[in-house]
């Protein structure tokens, strides 16, 4: 001890325990374990340094990541302020900030770089001082790029079927290693699959690739040194496309003016795109108003020629593309020529010649207004010998023959029909009141062609490609559009050709004798006339002719008409009478218009409106002198209706109620209030102005009266019938309901009328007393009353002939039923509507059955007229339900009421002996015989008998 402190001041601990030991070595051999502790302990407590990781693992360390390393003092016990720390590379000190920079901890210093590149590599040294004692340790870092995929491919798609090439480019150094995976699995040549590899397995080839088995995720795994990277490879195969569906039309021919459907579809994967191409353009067809293109689908519309030819359906994907073509044929429509206008003089024969052509089936035929003329059987060499008949038509034909067709080879048999049987029967219903008269004079005008037919006045021959129609000795009647129909499977061509007969102008339609104007207004005045060949027109004023100026005055004329426009403004002279004048070498046709000029209409005097009095409106009437004059006739009278009890000495008119009715010879006043005092003032209005307000007229309105008969009374049937009507005038007092009876009718029988003369016999016996004159006057009232019955039946049929949902009773056309023959049938059916409601629904309605349906208005004041109509039901309604009169609701309301009584009494006997029944059995069968009844409806006997008597013996 004392030598170690002696030699402390030269020498450090450890060297003053080394001297220590060697000066005691001689104290001989049992010092040798003690010695050999102390050096141990030595040993231990001396310091050393580390390097975080071990040198082994900074080489080749991946690029770019952070990178960093710790030099770290182990064994030292002294403060940590002693220990100096510090990195160098080149013998350069590595500062603490930059890319490559230490960090100082407790005891270690931390070399970082950051994003380190391959010339951060070398060697880097650590260098420790404590306490004068100095030591280092080096170390080699190096490091490498990771491996880095190349035209990087993360969807594959091969194509089915084909040996598959997955491919995976990594750039590495020589130590790089790839692999694959699929389904976790790692992928070698030796898998049954027999995938095979190439290109240091940066391809990977799969045999005959099928999408069900070998789509999916193939993970490529590139190993470098430390650096692992991994590419995710979706492969999916693909399909080139196949057309399976090309469907065109049958025969490969379309008709013209029709449309027609190409479908192309085709599979493939991915799904393939469709592009059409015509004949050999390379632009595919595009969408227009001629082609519609979707998809697959190509759709020509309106077909002619010009699309016949080839057309070709590509479908393409990725993988590649397949197609189809066809040569697509028209079959055209006939060609016809046919001159565009015949103009004869009356009395000549013409020939109307209408040539044509046409593939396949042809027939001809022309057609004038309402009837058709073809030749029939008669075959024809047009091209491939087409036959030229009549088109079919399920309607009935009406046919005539030459009378001398069977002589003469020369002519041909001529079929005519009528139109009213081949073209107007769906029409001839809906339009049957408005073309009455129209349908009339087609009837004689086809009746005249029929005779014309019939006498070879008018006939038709066919030769090869043509149909001629001859007519002999033209008339006036024969002037009319004829039209050459040709048809074949691809349609029908109609050429017009217009046949005029030289004649004057005749006048078919004008502005009228009279016209209205005034200053500032502008009107026209035409004339339309029929004249061949067209006639020259001309406007006239008081014998001067007209010219047309382009302000005030213009012309317009074209082919048959003429329009004259004028423009009137103060102090013009457009006013006065025209003449239009049409001429056109054969006649002359003048017609005189008078355009009055409206002044305003002169203040009405000597108005009455007392002559008849109603209760919720007023009618009055004018001089008959005051508005003669066409040119001061008022168009409305505009009114100021005040109440008498509402007006003083110096009443405001301005707070009248006003009232513009059109004007009439009897003016009506609407809507007043019963019962009430008016007084009225009146002007009139036209074109030109108004006049000044009458007088002050009184005007008195009654009580109340019942309302009016319902207006439009109508049935329509459906599902169910419907009874609808227009509300009529309430005369004063709201309308409290409408009453709807209906009552349906039957024929009347041999039975019914044995049924009656019994009934009046019946009568006859029972009134014996009566005298014969009484009987007189019943029998002539009877008489009255039905010929009372008839003419009230002959003016509901004029007013029901005219609904459109029935058939009208009592005249069936194919019965011929008077309404006499109509009996009731069935008892009444009264509903009772409310006022607000303008219709009701009946639910039990029969098919095929009359009725008699009522409808009356009911207010305060009592029950109006009533609206009848009689209606005969068809196959409507479709649905009925049974209704129950109020004869059989009595009844059963009556039996309801019965049942109930007699159970109530049935439980009073059971329980306390007493009741109806009880009563019947004290008084007919006795006491005990009423107990044993008791029992036996009680379902009781024998024992239980017994015990009822003896219970009723206690009590």
């Amino acid at each position: 001890m004392t030598l170690c402190l002696r030699c402390s001041s030269n020498l450090n601990y450890k060297q003053c325990a080394i001297v220590r030991f060697s000066s005691e070595v001689e104290n001989g051999n049992r010092r040798i374990i003690l010695i050999f502790f102390l050096l141990l302990l030595l040993i231990l407590s001396g310091w050393t340094l580390s390097l975080s990781p071990t040198e082994e693992r900074l080489q080749n360390r991946r690029s770019g990541d952070n990178f960093l390393v710790v030099c770290k003092v182990k064994d030292f016990d002294g403060a940590a302020s002693d220990a100096k720390i510090e990195w160098y590379r080149d013998g350069k000190l590595i500062p603490r900030f930059g890319s490559t920079m230490t960090i100082e901890r407790t005891y270690s210093n931390q070399l970082m770089i950051n994003r380190p590149k391959i010339s951060d590599g070398g060697k880097y040294t650590c260098k420790t001082e404590i306490q004068g004692e100095q030591q280092e340790v080096s170390a080699e870092i190096s490091f490498v790029d990771p491996p880095k995929f190349l035209n990087v491919q993360e969807s594959q798609h091969p194509e089915e079927g084909t040996r598959a090439e997955i491919v995976c480019e990594v750039e590495g150094t020589d130590q790089l290693e790839v692999f694959w995976q699929f389904n976790g699995v790692t992928l070698d040549e030796t898998s049954q699959r027999g995938y095979e590899f190439s290109e240091n397995n940066q391809i990977l080839y799969i045999p005959h690739f099928t999408a069900k088995k070998d789509d999916g995720i193939y993970n490529c795994n590139a190993a470098q040194y430390s650096s692992f990277e991994t590419l995710s490879v979706n492969v999916t195969g693909y399909a080139r496309p196949t057309i399976t569906v090309f469907d065109v039309p049958n025969g490969n021919r379309g008709i013209e003016g029709h449309t027609i459907e190409l479908k192309c579809g085709a599979v493939g994967k991915p799904k393939p795109t469709y592009k059409w191409f015509f004949e050999d353009d390379e632009v595919p067809i595009a969408r227009s108003d001629k082609h519609n293109v979707e998809e697959g689908l190509l759709i020509i519309e309106s077909l002619n020629s010009e699309d016949a030819g080839t057309y070709k359906c590509v479908a393409n994907n990725t993988v590649g593309s397949n197609e189809r073509t066809f040569d697509l044929a028209v079959f055209l429509k006939p060609k016809v020529d046919l001159k565009h206008e015949y103009v004869v003089k009356e009395g000549d024969d013409v020939e109307l010649v209408c040539s044509y052509h046409g593939e396949g089936h042809v027939t001809a035929k022309f057609v004038s207004g309402h009837s058709e003329f073809a030749v029939r059987n008669e075959a024809v060499s047009a091209g491939n010998s087409e036959e030229i008949r009549p088109e079919s038509n399920e309607s009935e034909e009406v046919t005539t023959t030459s009378e001398n067709s069977e002589e003469t080879s020369t002519q041909d048999e001529v079929e005519l029909k009528s139109a009213e049987n081949v073209n107007d029967e769906e029409d001839h219903t809906s339009q049957q009141d408005d073309g009455e008269q129209d349908e009339q004079e087609e009837s004689k005008k086809w009746k005249r062609f029929a005779d014309d037919v019939n006498n070879q006045r008018i006939s038709v021959r066919a030769e090869e490609n043509k149909l001629i129609l001859t007519i002999k000795s033209i008339s006036l009647e024969d002037a009319a559009d004829y039209t050459c129909a040709v048809s074949n499977d691809a349609g029908t061509v109609n050429k017009v050709t217009q046949v005029g007969i030289i004649h004057p102008p005749t006048l078919r339609h004008y502005t009228g004798p009279h016209i209205r104007s005034f200053d500032g207004n502008t009107v026209s005045v035409y004339c339309d006339v029929s004249a061949v060949p067209s006639p020259k027109w001309h406007w006239f004023k008081n014998g001067k002719e007209v010219e047309a100026n382009g302000v005030s005055i213009q012309i317009f004329t074209q082919g048959s008409s003429t329009k004259l426009t004028l423009e009137n403004f103060d102090g013009s002279d457009n006013f006065g009478v025209y003449t239009c004048r049409a001429d056109n070498g054969v006649g002359q046709l003048e017609k005189q218009i008078d355009v009055i000029k409206v002044v305003s209409p002169a203040t009405p005097s000597g108005m009455n409106c007392k002559k008849m009095v109603y209760p919720n409106y007023g009618k009055c009437s004018f001089e008959s002198d005051i508005y003669e004059k066409e040119e001061s006739k008022p168009q409305t009278m505009e009114l100021l209706v005040a109440k008498l009890e509402e007006m003083e000495s110096d009443y405001n008119w301005s707070h009248a109620q006003p009232v513009s009715v059109p004007f009439e010879d009897d003016l009506t006043i609407p809507n007043l209030t019963s019962n009430t005092q008016y007084v009225i003032k009146a002007r009139a209005v036209n074109e030109a102005g108004s006049s000044e307000y009458s007088e002050e007229i009184s005007l008195e309105t009654t009580d109340p009266w019942a309302p009016q008969a319902p207006g439009s009374v109508a049935m329509k049937c459906s599902d169910y019938c419907t009874v609808s009507w227009d509300t009529p005038n309430d005369h004063g007092s709201p309308l409290l309901k409408f009453k709807v009876t209906i009552q349906e009718m039957k024929y009347k029988t041999d039975d019914d009328e044995v049924e009656e003369k019994s009934d009046e016999k019946s009568n006859n016996n029972s009134e014996e007393t009566e005298t014969t004159t009484s009987d007189d006057n019943d029998e002539t009232e009877a008489s009255n009353e039905s010929i009372e019955i008839k003419e009230n039946s002959e003016e509901q049929e004029t007013t029901l002939a005219h609904e459109d949902s029935a058939e009208i009773l009592p005249t069936d056309p194919s019965t011929s039923v008077e309404r006499d023959e109509m009996v009731p049938y069935g008892s009444l059916l009264v509903l009772n509507v409310d006022s607000e409601e303008n219709q009701v629904q009946l639910t039990n309605i029969k098919q095929h059955s009359y009725y008699k349906i009522s409808v009356a208005a009911e207010n305060e004041k009592g029950q109006g007229e009533p609206a009848e109509i009689d209606f005969q039901t068809d196959d409507s309604p479709t649905k009925y339900e049974e209704g129950i009169d109020s004869t059989h609701l009595i009844i059963a309301i009556a039996i309801g009421v019965l049942f109930l009584l007699l159970l109530v009494d049935l439980g009073c006997f059971i329980t306390n002996k007493c009741g109806l029944i009880s009563c019947i059995c004290l008084n007919l069968c006795g006491k005990n015989a009423g107990a044993k009844q008791r029992d036996l409806e009680s379902g009781r006997g024998g024992p239980e008998s017994n015990r009822l008597l003896d219970s009723s013996g206690a009590r």
